[in-house]
């Protein structure tokens, strides 16, 4: 619900079946003890979960982490899917942000406690996290700041990104980086992208729109990285056309 609260009303009204998982050690999914949390790990979760629900085929909606899974999963699966949102997505970049800083951050894990310390107790580190990814200042609401702090409760959830950073940060790399591949995808790509993504910039999403077969990118001005979350009624009004295309 902290990814999804605004858009979920709008697709169900609209008459889709949506589903919304949260990953292992995420919400109020149990870890995993028997497999690391990496990116081919979440993507055989997600096999599994479509596999189960006996999805023949699915649109596949990915903020950050989450497109990765669905480039990722697509790759894997072609014809289970019917098109791809990608929101901010990562696993189109070369680099991350100050990568060197990110690699050196991710070696001092007592550095990484106290920023997810700081997060769940302290109200104001939790606004400026909020603000750094969050451009619109009337979105940026004191109920989402609650959400914020209640997911950087759960420990679980700390392990779990944790591992899947490690992992990713490669010294002087991403390990996970589709672009190379994109050019496989042949189904209708949606990209919504903002404008200050830092963690993700826009350049690569600009990169990405060529690379595809069949792309859209869709850009929002004074949008961070969530950008469902910056703008709900624009980003939901694009979502349903696209799907009703």
């Amino acid at each position: 619900m902290l990814s999804w609260r605004d858009t979920l009303p709008a697709l169900i009204n609209s008459g889709y079946r949506t589903y919304a998982p949260d990953y292992p050690g995420y919400g109020n999914s149990p870890p995993d003890s028997n497999k690391k949390f990496t990116t081919d790990s979440l993507i055989h979760y997600l096999e599994g979960l479509i596999d189960y629900w006996g999805l023949k085929q699915v649109v596949l909606i990915g903020i950050s982490m989450g497109g990765s899974l669905a480039l990722g999963y697509t790759l894997k699966n072609p014809k289970q899917v019917k098109r791809l949102v990608l929101i901010s997505s990562y696993g189109l970049q070369d680099k991350a942000p100050s990568h060197q800083l990110s690699y050196l951050y991710l070696k001092m894990p007592w550095l990484n406690d106290l920023t997810w310390l700081m997060t769940r107790k302290l109200r104001l580190a939790a606004k400026y996290g909020v603000n750094y990814i969050i451009r619109n200042p009337q979105s940026r609401t004191e109920s989402l700041i609650d959400e914020v702090m209640e997911a950087m409760r759960n420990k679980d959830a700390q392990i779990a990104f944790n591992q899947w950073q490690k992992d990713e940060i490669r010294r002087d790399h991403l390990k996970t980086n589709y672009t190379s591949r994109l050019s496989e995808i042949e189904v209708p790509v949606l990209l919504i992208h903002g404008t200050h993504d830092f963690l993700v910039p826009l350049k690569y999403a600009r990169r990405a729109a060529l690379l595809f077969r069949n792309a859209r990118l869709e850009v929002f001005n004074n949008a961070g990285h969530w950008t469902h979350r910056d703008y709900p009624e624009q980003f939901n009004k694009l979502l349903i056309e696209f799907l009703e295309q």
